[in-house]
């Protein structure tokens, strides 16, 4: 684990806001990115899971394993070092403060849907209950990147 992050467990959606003004008052990164490009991410993902087409292909050969799938699920913790597609790389990300709106819209967005229909492109088919418990993990695991500033 990254030295410097934090743990961090998100039960809802409505936490990441909360945690992401706390992050926004005062903060340091330790990862590669900064909290502009976290957000950035976190935004450019969520709302692409619930656009994409139920026909969106995944690779078979890509698939985790159903024990790690139960695992992250459960523990609320993705592994360092997962592979992103490109698309999902964070490039120029603007300031913080609008990142973070972006993300907010994201999130309303991503609520607003039925929920996700594609499969995971590492974990495969997952019901609408458990795609929001990874929503909420993934968000975690970025957003623990970021350490709030006391004070």
């Amino acid at each position: 684990m990254t030295a410097g992050r934090r743990s961090l467990q998100f039960q809802t959606l409505d936490d990441v806001m909360a945690d992401a003004e706390r992050l926004l008052a005062g903060h340091e990164t330790v990862g590669q990115w900064s909290l502009a490009q976290i957000f950035l991410h976190l935004s450019t993902v969520m709302r692409k899971v619930v656009d994409l087409p139920a026909s969106t292909p995944v690779d078979p050969a890509a698939l985790l394993d159903a024990e790690t799938k139960r695992r992250v699920l459960e523990d609320g913790i993705l592994p360092e070092g997962l592979p992103k597609p490109p698309a999902f790389e964070p490039t120029d990300a603007g300031n913080p403060r609008d990142e973070a709106e972006g993300l907010r819209a994201a999130i309303a967005h991503y609520k607003s849907k039925g929920g996700p229909v594609a499969p995971h492109r590492l974990f495969g088919p997952l019901s609408k209950a458990e795609w929001e418990r990874l929503q909420c993990v993934h968000c975690a695991h970025h957003m623990s990147f970021a350490v709030p500033k006391e004070g």
